[in-house]
């Protein structure tokens, strides 16, 4: 019987319903009960981070078993026999459920427990026709059993638990690219989507790896490597060569042979062209003077303001085909330039940057694209040029170029990549060194994407593909990039492995302390959703991540952007915003629901997540805000006066908005596409902000039928009046239906109303402890008033089941109760309950496999 006893007070313990009645029903530890001690604060395990041991030899399982059937039979089992038994026992059965073995906590199962705590907690049982506990009654029986539940783990040594491998998830995926690379490809968005588990993508429990993902994550690598480095022999070039032919001329030129083009004295060349980067740029110039007797001239390059760029002489063309050259290196921006050739035939000096030829600043837009259009048409060759009219003669330009690229030609980490002084040596046509460079450039890299120090041995393998790749013809840089695509398809990037070093030995509580590096990649995972930045790693390397430092990276982390992540990746699914995408609103009734509208729903909740946490405001503030955050868009449909840069932080003091309850995502979530939605409001409220599941519907209840269940012109309301007349819908829908009708004063996208269908809207409720209400301004504030507690239990529990990435069990209880302990004194701060998390020997311990350890 003790074995049975154990197992089910086990059981109880991990059942998630926290709220009774209107109060929140969290009970305290016995006067007697001894909290289990936790090992100091250590990266590794070493004696000197375990607790001296006890002088009191540990309860075992069946004394405490024992102690606490007998706390349950004193206080929670009267309750039970007075209010719950008389339908459910052996021979009245009632729901098919029998109480009997409450009795001496036996012969229970999972599914009958489960099923009592959840109608308790609820406020479904017993129903209003029969006599019901007053709500100081229910939250005693509920204390009772939290108090059975609490002595029969957290006094008995609870172990940190383990987690399941994880494979990146398409967030994860993304933002890690992005922090290691500096660029946001987001090639996850092509993954198939991930499951969810416990509420979160990022359990490793359903985190699985099929044949499409593989392929996926394969072209995914060669997607990512193609574009984070590149051969400086693929970049962009300019290779601009204009013969005769093609020269544009302003003026009236003459054609010689070899299609020269002869120029009076007014006249000027020009060429157009588009730099691809900012650098140096070569031009040649070939051409001269006609008369081989005037001597050099002097040739100005100047921009279309008639700035001079640079000068220099060409002599005498050589007559025939000949030409005299010129080569001159301009500096010149990424982008379109017109470069313009004039002969300088007189003394003048020419002051690069100062010189400025005003003639060639009034071109006729209309002849230069006349002129344009007669390139490369046939022309008549002029065999008797006048020197003296047509003194100089251009023959061809030629411009390429930059002479080096800069360095934002490429890729952000390229050099990180490929080292400036790591590149293969190359003799004509041949590499030398390859491996040799290799393991130079891929043993930095491959640390920063593995998250950790890697041996030479785990590198070679790489630096050899390197090497076989050139042998076959690639470029090094080529080669580097079909390495960095095998590397980001190990399991070493692709999993987070949380496996204890050999030579680790678990602590007097079974439990194993994380490396220093699993804990910087399990911190930098639940804060940023990415990997761990340099500073985690430095301190990683040095064995320095102790307790201390570990809560104080939390607030360095917290103020950086990509913490964003906590809302767009936490937050957005606690919430249920990622939903929204998905949702449909009936269009002839609400015309102005669009994608922009719910994408600026979706900011406005994830910006007031980040405001409270970025600000460590209490957790009260999600149910009283008395502002936002809004663009013009969302402050259009609130009715708000706006002006200024997007998402601006704006007052809701003069209107009956106020916090998470009032904002459009939630409210829209909500409601069905063509009404509001009592029913699912109150549902959410329970169990996103309390904590508390509502029970399922007992099979074979209809849905509610707005065509049937009332009259054409009844109310929303009305219609759920008769809807609980069933008595199998009356227990749940009496709890839910009231404070879901407190939102209704909100339409089914967030519009506030104050009436429907030409009938004032009636938005008065009644919390479960008899507390009325009406509209959602006072449902918050009364929420806010007492049940901030179950807000914060709900929130922590989230909040560590996100963190560490798999399903809470009943052991996991007790940290709760700790955290929540260690926040209520400053009314818990939500950066307080991320750092508590953090803190928590869940998060930094696992549990001890000997099996697993031995193999």
């Amino acid at each position: 019987m003790a074995a049975r006893l154990s197992l089910t007070v086990v059981l109880l313990v991990g059942l998630g319903l926290r709220w009774a009645g209107g109060q929140s029903a969290v009970a305290a530890p016995p006067a007697d009960a001894k909290q289990t001690a936790e090992p100091a604060p250590s990266s590794e395990p070493a004696p000197s981070s375990e607790p001296a041991p006890s002088s009191e030899p540990a309860p075992s399982s069946d004394t405490a078993a024992t102690d606490a059937l007998a706390h349950w039979q004193a206080t929670g089992l009267p309750l039970m026999q007075a209010y719950c038994v008389d339908c459910h026992n052996e021979d009245v059965q009632e729901g098919g459920l029998d109480l009997s073995p409450f009795e001496t906590l036996s012969d229970l199962t999972t599914a009958e427990v489960k099923r009592v705590l959840e109608m308790v907690r609820f406020g479904a049982m017993p129903p209003e026709d029969y006599d019901t506990p007053e709500i100081e009654e229910r939250k005693s029986l509920v204390s009772a059993l939290e108090a059975t539940m609490y002595s029969s783990t957290c006094d008995l040594t609870p172990r940190a638990g383990k987690v399941t491998v994880r494979r990146l998830n398409r967030s994860e995926y993304n933002n890690t690219i992005r922090d290691l690379f500096g660029l946001d490809l987001r090639p996850a968005d092509r993954f198939p989507s991930d499951e969810v588990g416990a509420g979160f993508d990022n359990n490793g429990d359903v985190l699985s790896l099929s044949p499409m993902l593989i392929e996926k994550l394969i072209e995914a690598a060669e997607f990512v490597s193609q574009n984070v480095m590149v051969d400086p022999a693929d970049l962009p070039e300019l290779r601009l060569e204009l013969t005769g032919d093609q020269l544009p001329i302003y003026g009236d030129p003459k054609i010689g042979s070899f299609y020269g083009r002869f120029v009076d004295r007014d006249s000027f060349a020009w060429i157009d062209l588009d730099a691809p980067f900012d650098g140096q740029y070569r031009i040649d110039v070939r051409g001269g003077m006609t008369s081989k007797s005037d001597g050099a001239a002097k040739v100005a390059i100047c921009d279309e303001q008639g700035k001079l760029l640079a000068s220099d002489e060409l002599d005498y063309f050589g007559g025939g085909g000949g030409a005299d050259s010129m080569q001159e290196t301009i500096e010149l921006t990424r982008g379109k330039h017109r470069l313009i050739f004039v002969p300088v035939l007189d003394d003048r000096d020419l002051v690069v940057g100062e010189t400025k030829f005003e003639s060639v600043t009034t071109l006729d837009p209309e002849r230069v694209k006349s002129i344009l259009a007669r390139r490369g048409k046939p022309v008549s060759v002029d065999r008797n040029i006048d020197a003296e009219t047509y003194p100089f003669m251009f023959r061809s330009f030629r411009v390429s170029g930059p002479r080096e690229h800069p360095r934002d030609a490429y890729p952000p980490k390229q050099f990180q990549i490929v080292r400036v002084r790591h590149v293969a040596p190359k003799k004509r046509d041949r590499y030398s060194d390859v491996a040799k460079t290799a393991m130079k450039n891929l043993q930095p890299l491959m640390e920063q994407v593995f998250r950790g120090p890697v041996t030479e041995d785990e590198v070679r393998p790489y630096a050899q593909l390197v090497e076989q790749s050139v042998k076959e013809g690639a470029s090094f840089h080529r080669a580097t990039q079909i390495a960095l695509s095998a590397i980001l398809v190990s399991p070493r990037f692709l999993f987070r492995v949380e496996t204890p070093s050999p030579e680790s030995e678990p602590n007097s509580f079974g439990d194993i302390p994380l490396s220093p590096h699993q804990l910087a990649t399990r911190l930098s995972y639940f804060l940023w959703s990415s990997t761990p930045d340099q500073t985690l790693l430095d301190q990683a390397d040095r064995n320095e991540l102790d307790l201390e430092r570990l809560r104080g990276h939390v607030g360095r982390m917290l103020s950086d952007e990509k913490a964003d992540a906590l809302a767009t990746d936490f937050a957005a699914q606690w919430l249920g915003l990622r939903n929204l995408a998905e949702h449909e609103a009936d269009g002839k009734r609400f015309p102005t629901f669009d994608q922009d509208l719910k994408s600026s729903m979706v900011r406005e909740t994830e910006s007031l997540f980040l405001h409270i946490l970025r600000n460590n405001l209490p957790i009260s503030e999600f149910l009283t805000a008395d502002y936002t955050f809004v663009n013009e868009t969302l402050a259009e449909h609130y009715g708000l006066t706006f002006s200024g840069e997007p998402f601006q932080k704006v007052s809701l003091s003069e209107t009956p908005r106020r916090g998470l309850l009032s904002h459009g995502s939630v409210l829209t979530l909500t409601s069905t596409p063509n009404r509001t939605s009592p029913v699912l409001r109150g549902k959410w409220i329970l169990e996103n902000v309390l904590g508390t599941k509502a029970p399922d519907p007992p099979a074979g209840v209809p849905e509610l039928d707005d065509a049937k269940a009332a009259g054409d012109n009844a109310t929303l309301r009305e219609q759920l009046e008769l809807h609980r007349q069933s008595p199998s819908c009356a227990s749940c829908h009496r709890v839910m239906d009231q404070l879901g009708f407190g939102l209704d004063d909100y339409d089914a996208i967030g519009q506030y109303r104050t009436e429907e269908g030409g009938k004032p809207i009636d938005a008065s409720g009644a919390l479960p402890d008899g507390r009325s209400f009406n509209g959602g301004a006072q449902l918050s504030g009364m929420l806010a008033e007492t049940e901030v507690e179950g807000l914060a239990r709900t929130l922590t529990e989230r909040l560590l089941t996100f963190a560490i990435g798999r399903e809470l069990t009943p052991d996991d209880r007790c940290t709760i109760d700790e955290i929540l302990e260690h926040t209520r004194s400053n009314q818990f701060r939500l950066a307080d309950l991320v750092t508590e998390v953090v803190a928590s020997r869940q998060f930094r311990f696992q549990t001890f496999d000997a099996d697993a350890h031995s193999r």
